[in-house]
């Protein structure tokens, strides 16, 4: 598993087996300030559609409108609901009340994060299947991606498609700008596009370098590594293994006495 994944997925609910004490470690670090509104937990690992966007697209989709006072515009296409989002910040319990409306047993989350990953959405088709321990596969939700081109690594979603006869439990994360203050729960790779060390080559690069270049940037870092819990230093000839952004201009670095063996630390379009 890239080490990225082993820090991604130590921020979603404990599957089985998986967790470790890393996995922990992060989860803490992650949560440790309390949010708004419900948070619901992401993982790289079990997401059928991890595709990015930008927020403007995701209100300005051109589909019939929706009652003035829907969060949701949901759209009868064929066989198939299309559904956007058009208050970002309603309350959890309004987005279901409208899916269940029309029979759809989905749970709908925005969860805060950063610029670089506002409008990713996170699919869970089964979440039963979820609860066994497995990996969930790829299920009949999908996304629907903006006309032309797209800059982004993983694509450009405007909404989502659910066949009219779903009839499973499904539960979609959708990354929102996080507000001040607020940690991320949807936590980007320092390396992605519109991140800090994005096309910086910082893997096996000492935590002294990484973090005084972080702070350059007006990033402040703070360490895990598999035995110790995470904290506001590290020692300076350790090597940075990998890392993410946990909150704006906080990044959380994954480090160990001995470099690591995975060298790529994720997408890095056009570096």
């Amino acid at each position: 598993m890239h080490e990225i994944d082993r820090l991604v997925a130590g921020i979603a609910p404990d599957p089985g087996p998986g967790a470790t004490p890393l996995a922990r470690e992060l989860l803490d670090e992650i949560t440790s300030v309390p949010v708004p509104e419900r948070r619901r937990t992401w993982s790289r690992r079990w997401a059928t559609v991890p595709v990015l966007a930008t927020l403007a697209a995701l209100l300005s989709f051109g589909l019939a409108q929706a009652p003035a006072s829907a969060a949701l515009d949901i759209e009868l296409v064929d066989d198939h609901y299309v559904i956007t989002v058009k208050d970002l910040l309603a309350e959890p319990e309004v987005y279901q009340r409208e899916l269940r409306a029309r029979g759809l047993d989905i749970t709908l989350d925005l969860v805060p994060t950063s610029a670089s990953l506002a409008g990713q959405i996170v699919v869970i088709n089964d979440v039963d299947w979820l609860r066994s321990g497995q990996p969930v596969p790829d299920g009949p939700i999908t996304t629907i991606d903006a006309p032309g081109p797209c800059e982004r690594f993983a694509g450009c979603p405007v909404g989502l498609k659910v066949p009219v006869d779903f009839d499973k439990k499904a539960e979609i994360s959708l990354g929102r700008r996080a507000m001040p203050g607020e940690r991320y729960t949807m936590p980007p790779g320092i390396a992605l596009p519109g991140e800090p060390l994005h096309c910086v080559d910082y893997v096996n690069k000492s935590v002294a370098e990484i973090s005084a270049l972080l702070r350059e940037r007006g990033v402040a870092p703070s360490y895990i590594s598999y035995d110790k819990p995470s904290g506001p230093s590290a020692p300076g000839e350790w090597y940075v293994h990998d890392g993410v952004m946990s909150a704006d201009g906080q990044a959380l670095l994954l480090v160990g006495a001995e470099p690591s063996t995975q060298r790529n630390p994720g997408p890095q379009s056009r570096c």
